[in-house]
C-alpha cells in the first residue's frame, strides 16, 4: 500500500483468463445488492467502515497516457499538496515527479510531446488581493517547471489556442495589460535540457476580439468578439490569407444567446467543423455539423433520446471518434468501430461494474481503462490491444470494501406542481426499507448541475451508517433538456427547493422514509439547500449540514458572480429573478434569516475557499450568535472548496457522523 492507493503488478491478465478476482467479487456484489432490493430481511447488516477509508478519496486523479502510451501521469494529494506523478506504463515504475503547490491552485495538465507536461496554475498575489493563471511547463528528467510567461502579463495567462502534436510549441492567448485585448503567442517548446526561448507574437490584438480558435495546423480560422451592448459576433476565415468575416451574432440578453456557438474540430482546407446545441424541434443537446462559412448548423452528428451530448473526441483525422453524455453516470459512446469493439471486450473481461476508455495512445497500442460503479470506488488498468495483456495499475479506495457497499438504483417522483423530477435512492443494506431514517443530500451548483449514480464517498459512508439517501435532482439540473433546467429560474429557495421536500413526502407515502427522522446535508449549493431547508421547514428537516455553503447571496454574487451562472444561457439575473419582479435573495439567504433558525444545524467551511469565501461561513455564526441562535461548526484550515488532505476529510465526515447521531440516530 503508498499514499492510499494500490499499485500494480497485483493483478495482471491476458483477457482470454478470465476475471480478476476483483470483478468476481464485484459479481458478488451486484448478485447480493440485486437480493437485497428483493428481500432485505435475509442480509445482514454490514460492518461499520472507518471514516478514514472514504477519507482517502482524491489521492490519484486526471490519469492520463503520454501520446507514445509508455508513461501515465497524474496528479496525488499528499500532505496538503499537490504532486505530478510519472509512471512507466508497462512496469508501473516511478519514473518522475513534481510538486505543484496547493491543490486549489491547479487548474489542469496534459501532455505536449512524450518528454513533457504543460500545467495551468493559479498564483496568489502577494499581497493576497488578486489571483491570476499561468502555464508552466515541466520537463521530465530534468525535473524543471518553467514559466511561460511574457512581460506584463494580465490575469488570464493559461488560454491556449493550439497544441502542436509533436510537442515542438504550444499557442496561447494573452493580454499584455488588464483591459487589453489578447494577441496570440506561440512558445517554442526546445529539447530536454534547453531553456525556453522568448515567445514570439504570431497574431496581433483585434479590436474587441476576446477570443480566438485555430485549426489542427494552428491557423487563427475564428475570433469571437466582443461588439459592445451585449452584443457578440463570430468572425471566420477559410484560410490565412483570407480576410475575417462575420458569420454568427447574438444578444447576451436573448433567451438562446450563444446556441451553437461551442465550436470544435475545424481542420485545413475544410469549412466543416462540429458545434453543440439544440437542433430544431429537440430538446437534448446533440452534437452537429457545423457550416462555418455559413455560420449555421448543418445536421445531427450524434444525439441522445434521453440526455444532452456535452463532449467530443477526435481521431487523428479530425473525425470523431466519441460523444460523451451524463445519463445515470457519465457514459462515452465509440463511434469509431475498432475502439466500440474494444470497450465491448473489455465489459466483458472486468464485468460487474461500468469500465470506460479513458485514454489512448496515439497509435492505439496503449490504452488506459477505468472501472467503476455506483457501489465500487474503481480501478485503473493499463490495455495492451495488441497482445490483449490487461494490468491493474491502481485501485481508488483500498480500504473499502464494496462487497458490503450499497447500490443507489434511479427514482421519479411528481413535485407538487407535477414537474416530473428524477434522482437516486441509496438503501441502507440489511435494513427493512420500512420506515428509515432519510438524508436529503441535494447535489451544488445549482443550474445545469446533476447528480448521477456514480460511486459517492458521503451517499456510501451515510448508507454504511444505516441511512437511506435521496439525492434529487431538482428543476434548474443539467442533462435533462433545456425546458427542464430553464424551470430553475427564479427558483433558488422556492420551487426548487420545494423539489427536495417533495422527495421526502414521496419516499413517505410509499412506507420507506419515517417522517419524523429526516434531515438535509449538501455542499455548495446543496449547503445553503441544507440550511434553507431546515430554517423554512422545520416541520420536514429535524437537522441540517452545510459543508461551504452560500449563507448571503447578495454577497456570493459580489464576490464571485459566475458561482451561478457559469453555463448561463441568457441575462445573469434571469436565473435568479426570472419572470418575477419583486423576488429579493434575502428573503432566502440563511444569514439574514437565521432567527428563524429552531433545529440543529452543523456548519462546516474551509478556511481557503475560492468558490464560497469563508467570509460566508463567518457571516452566517456572526449573525446566529446576535440572534442567540446555537449553531454546531467546524472551521479547517488549509481546506478549500473540497479535501486536499484526508485528515480533514476525516475531520468533516467523524463530524457528520457524530452529529446524525445525536439529532439523527439510525437505531
Amino acid at each position: 500500500m503508498q499514499n492510499g492507493w494500490v499499485f500494480g503488478a497485483v493483478a495482471a491478465l491476458a483477457m482470454t483468463g478470465g476475471l480478476t478476482d476483483r470483478a468476481r467479487a464485484q459479481d458478488q456484489d451486484s448478485a447480493q445488492a440485486v437480493a437485497a432490493a428483493h428481500d432485505w430481511a435475509d442480509t445482514p447488516v454490514p460492518p461499520a467502515i472507518d471514516t478514514s477509508a472514504f477519507a482517502s478519496q482524491s489521492q490519484l486523479s486526471r490519469a492520463q497516457l503520454s501520446p507514445d502510451g509508455s508513461l501515465v501521469a497524474f496528479t496525488v494529494l499528499r500532505d496538503e499538496h499537490v504532486y505530478i506523478s510519472i509512471y512507466n506504463a508497462g512496469t508501473l515504475e516511478l519514473v518522475d515527479g513534481a510538486s505543484l503547490g496547493e491543490p486549489d491552485d491547479l487548474n489542469w495538465f496534459r501532455w505536449v510531446g512524450n518528454d513533457r507536461i504543460l500545467v495551468s496554475m493559479t498564483v496568489q498575489d502577494i499581497r493576497e488581493e488578486y489571483h491570476f493563471s499561468r502555464l508552466l511547463s515541466f520537463e521530465l528528467g530534468s525535473r524543471r517547471l518553467q514559466p511561460l510567461v511574457l512581460p506584463n502579463m494580465s490575469f488570464d495567462g493559461d488560454d491556449v489556442v493550439h497544441y502542436d502534436e509533436d510537442g515542438g510549441y504550444v499557442l496561447a492567448s494573452i493580454s499584455r495589460a488588464y483591459g487589453a485585448y489578447p494577441d496570440v503567442w506561440r512558445f517554442d517548446l526546445p529539447p530536454a535540457g534547453q531553456d525556453l526561448p522568448e515567445p514570439v507574437r504570431v497574431q496581433s490584438s483585434m479590436d474587441r476580439v476576446f477570443h480566438w480558435i485555430a485549426d489542427e495546423t494552428g491557423v487563427l480560422r475564428m475570433a469571437i468578439r466582443y461588439h459592445g451592448r451585449g452584443r457578440y459576433e463570430a468572425l471566420y476565415r477559410s484560410a490565412p490569407d483570407q480576410p475575417w468575416r462575420e458569420i454568427a451574432r447574438t444578444r447576451i440578453d436573448d433567451e438562446d444567446a450563444f446556441e451553437f456557438w461551442d465550436f470544435h474540430g475545424l481542420r485545413a482546407g475544410s469549412d466543416i467543423g462540429y458545434t453543440f446545441g439544440v437542433p430544431e424541434g429537440g430538446d437534448r443537446q446533440a452534437l452537429m455539423e457545423y457550416d462555418f462559412a455559413s455560420g449555421r448548423p448543418v445536421r445531427v452528428v450524434y444525439s441522445s433520446p434521453d440526455e444532452d451530448v456535452t463532449s467530443v473526441q477526435f481521431g487523428t483525422d479530425g473525425q470523431p471518434i466519441s460523444v460523451g453524455y451524463s445519463g445515470d453516470s457519465f457514459r462515452r459512446e465509440w463511434i469509431d468501430p475498432e475502439l466500440r469493439r474494444w470497450q465491448q471486450q473489455l465489459s466483458q473481461a472486468l464485468s460487474g461494474s461500468d469500465v470506460t476508455i479513458l485514454d489512448m495512445s496515439a497509435n492505439r497500442e496503449t490504452l488506459l481503462v477505468s472501472q467503476a460503479g455506483p457501489a465500487d470506488p474503481g480501478a485503473l488498468y493499463v490495455f495492451a490491444p495488441e497482445d490483449r495483456h490487461l494490468q491493474l495499475f491502481a485501485e481508488m479506495r483500498p480500504q473499502v470494501d464494496a462487497q458490503v457497499l450499497a447500490t443507489p438504483r434511479p427514482v421519479r417522483y411528481a413535485a407538487r406542481d407535477g414537474t416530473s423530477i428524477h434522482g437516486y435512492l441509496t438503501l441502507p443494506r440489511g435494513r427493512e426499507p420500512r420506515g428509515l431514517p432519510l438524508i436529503v443530500h441535494p447535489h451544488g451548483g445549482p443550474y445545469g448541475i446533476r447528480d448521477t449514480d456514480d460511486y459517492d464517498d458521503m451517499v456510501q459512508l451515510l448508507a454504511n451508517r444505516g441511512y437511506a439517501v435521496i439525492q434529487p435532482n431538482y428543476r434548474g439540473s443539467g442533462g435533462y433538456g433545456e425546458a427542464f433546467e430553464l424551470l430553475g429560474n427564479g427558483q433558488i429557495g422556492r420551487a426548487m427547493q420545494d423539489d427536495l421536500d417533495d422527495a421526502v413526502a414521496h419516499l413517505v407515502a410509499q412506507g420507506i422514509v419515517d417522517p419524523q427522522r429526516v434531515c438535509i446535508l449538501g455542499g455548495s449549493y446543496g449547503g445553503f439547500a441544507a440550511l434553507w431547508g431546515a430554517i423554512r421547514n422545520p416541520e420536514i428537516y429535524r437537522c441540517a449540514v452545510s459543508f461551504a455553503g452560500v449563507t448571503h447571496f447578495e454577497r456570493q454574487l459580489h464576490d464571485n458572480r459566475n458561482y451561478l451562472f457559469g453555463r448561463n444561457r441568457g441575462r445573469w439575473w434571469d436565473r435568479v429573478d426570472g419572470d418575477q419582479t419583486n423576488f429579493d435573495l434575502d428573503d432566502v439567504s440563511p444569514a439574514v434569516q437565521v432567527a428563524r433558525l429552531t433545529r440543529p444545524v452543523l456548519l462546516v467551511h474551509g478556511e481557503d475557499d475560492r468558490t464560497v469565501p469563508y467570509t460566508q461561513y463567518e457571516l452566517m455564526v456572526g449573525r446566529a450568535n446576535r440572534a442567540g441562535v446555537e449553531i454546531e461548526t467546524l472551521s479547517l484550515e488549509d481546506t478549500g472548496h473540497g479535501f486536499a488532505d484526508p485528515v480533514h476529510e476525516q475531520a468533516y465526515y467523524d463530524a457528520v457522523v457524530a452529529f446524525l447521531a445525536r439529532h439523527n440516530p439510525a437505531d
